[in-house]
């Protein structure tokens, strides 16, 4: 995303940094947090029970946005996963650490919702560039039939959004199916260890689906 031409505000405060890097910080407040309690719970529920060591983010569409940005400030996170979001300037300039998965859809789907070509240009250009420069595994992952919508749980709610236009073909429980299903292998994959067979290429169980994997260089 480039810069603003002029600073931003919110409730009166200015952020010069902009608004992205003042609502990531609310992802390392949360790791702060969590920090604390697994050292000193007050109800003695959550002390030393937690593993920090295997914190993920994940976020849709300004959550992805805000993702992107916490996962380049804060090493405390393992694995990244943005859904539909256009990388910030600063995530575009400096790269990703942590093994990243983007769940989007292909061009052809973006122009059939109304997206513009200039608008899909930039969406797609800015998300490639951080997957081709990551210095961890990546994971771009297409849904063809996929509306920026089927990403949340939105299109459950009738099934006549995808006649006005709102939700795309792809139906919106098969749409959640495979959200989920990805979402599992990345984090099942890059913090627990599992075997994840989806992370490798096409599915069959998938036919909709394209994915392009990028592994690190292994390490000497």
């Amino acid at each position: 995303m480039p810069p603003a031409s002029t600073i931003p505000t919110l409730n009166g405060q200015a952020l010069p940094d902009g608004v992205v890097p003042y609502l990531a910080r609310d992802v390392s407040f949360a790791l702060d947090r969590l920090e604390a309690l697994d050292q000193g719970d007050p109800a003695g529920i959550l002390a030393g029970r937690l593993d920090l060591r295997r914190s993920g983010v994940f976020g849709v569409s300004l959550g992805g946005i805000v993702g992107a940005e916490a996962c380049r400030t804060e090493s405390r996170l393992h694995a990244c996963l943005l859904m539909d979001a256009p990388m910030p300037t600063d995530v575009v300039r400096d790269g990703l650490p942590q093994p990243t998965m983007w769940i989007t859809r292909d061009a052809a789907t973006m122009h059939r919702e109304g997206w513009s070509p200039s608008e899909i240009e930039e969406h797609r250009n800015s998300m490639r560039a951080v997957f081709h420069g990551l210095r961890a595994d990546g994971y771009f992952v297409q849904v063809s039939g996929m509306f920026h919508l089927n990403l949340t749980d939105f299109p459950s709610v009738s099934p006549l959004l995808p006649r006005l236009g709102i939700a795309g073909p792809i139906d919106a429980g098969r749409a959640h199916a495979i959200v989920n299903a990805y979402t599992l292998a990345l984090f099942g994959h890059q913090l627990k260890g599992a075997p994840a067979a989806l992370l490798d290429g096409p599915a069959s169980q998938y036919p909709e689906v394209s994915v392009e994997c990028r592994r690190s260089a292994p390490t000497r």
